[in-house]
């Protein structure tokens, strides 16, 4: 590998078409994507990743030197089959789990739920995040179809009980409640930052809409400056409110609550770099290589770089097509425009 090119954090996408929940803004399990049963009989339903894959590839990241490992971002990764054996690896490897749920904790009958998950995941972890998307019911399950904001709120509670008591002095792990900013959940953000404060988060973090369907088109901040301009009045009432303490420090950590610049074209930062080339890998079911966490769809027009199957990380990563593109992103559509560059500092 060469100098300078330093990945510290890796994304198995173990189970992308497999969850019990249909999140309106979710590439493969909204109620605007193609189902499950339509992708199965055309063949193109992607399978679990297989165990012997799931072990070379966190073990060749962790003798490239990656610290981190993250489980499936798309999917709920608890009900990936081979979940424990992640976990066992993280812990024989000393790699630091990051993990984003969706809330339900769902697990086989001999667990504890949200208890054995717990104590599970929190000795390695660096941060768990939880979905979440409304401070009120009506929004929140219109949004995460298939959820409830009561049990979200009593499985919180409970997970970060053992985090917080039984766990406490083992491993200085955070715990997240991570949303997607859209024009409907908009006005319930600043109580979504109160309810993350009483219920004990460590972070509230988002991420602008990406629009996977035509139907989403509405639900963008950024094609409407009506909405960017309320967004960035959101921004400081959210600030406001984590700031407010009387011990001096915040309550609440916000993350990616940038303003949108509205004199261009309500983007987040023109000028601001990749933050995953060079840095970050994703791994899909199949072993291919990607390069970031866009649409599947939208990456792959980036180029092919390599199979797991076939290829190794190194050789990968060293290849002329990632170093070209790593020179060479920001003629690419989809690099200009990306919600995930950030105000350089």
């Amino acid at each position: 590998m060469s100098e300078g090119k330093k990945f510290w954090r890796i994304t198995l996408d173990t189970n992308p078409d497999f969850c019990n929940l249909k999140c309106t803004m979710c590439e493969d399990h909204s109620p605007y994507a193609e189902s499950k049963a339509s992708r199965k009989k055309r063949g193109v339903l992607r399978p679990n990743m297989d165990k012997a894959l799931l072990e070379k590839v966190i073990r060749e990241a962790h003798a490239m030197g990656v610290q981190e490992i993250i489980p499936s971002t798309m999917g709920e990764p608890l009900i990936y089959p081979y979940f424990e054996v992640f976990l066992d690896l993280c812990h024989e490897l000393d790699l630091k789990l990051n993990l984003t749920t969706n809330g339900t904790f769902p697990s086989p009958e001999k667990h504890q739920s949200v208890e054995h998950w717990a104590k599970r995941i929190i000795p390695i972890g660096s941060d768990v995040k939880i979905s979440w998307n409304g401070a009120t019911s009506a929004i929140h399950n219109a949004i995460m179809l298939r959820s409830s904001l009561d049990q979200h709120i009593e499985n919180a509670k409970r997970f970060i009980a053992v985090v917080r008591n039984e766990l406490a002095t083992d491993n200085d792990c955070t715990v997240t409640m991570q949303l997607t900013f859209m024009r409907d959940n908009l006005e319930e953000i600043p109580g979504m930052v109160k309810l993350a404060i009483a219920l004990g988060f460590d972070r509230i973090k988002g991420h602008q809409l990406w629009s996977h369907f035509p139907e989403l088109e509405q639900q963008s901040l950024r094609n409407s400056i009506v909405f960017a301009e309320r967004w960035n009045e959101i921004v400081d009432a959210c600030e406001a409110i984590a700031q407010s303490s009387d011990n001096g420090k915040p309550k609440i950590e916000l993350a990616n609550f940038h303003k949108l610049d509205i004199s261009k074209d309500n983007n987040i930062s023109l000028e601001g770099a990749c933050p995953f080339l060079g840095k970050e890998m994703w791994i899909d079911p199949s072993g291919r290589f990607n390069v970031c966490c866009a649409p599947d769809q939208e990456r792959k027009k980036l180029g092919y770089f390599g199979n797991l199957n076939e290829d190794s990380l190194i050789e990968i990563v060293n290849s002329k097509a990632y170093q070209n593109l790593q020179e060479n992103y920001l003629t690419k559509k989809l690099c200009q425009s990306c919600n995930m560059r950030r105000p350089n500092d």
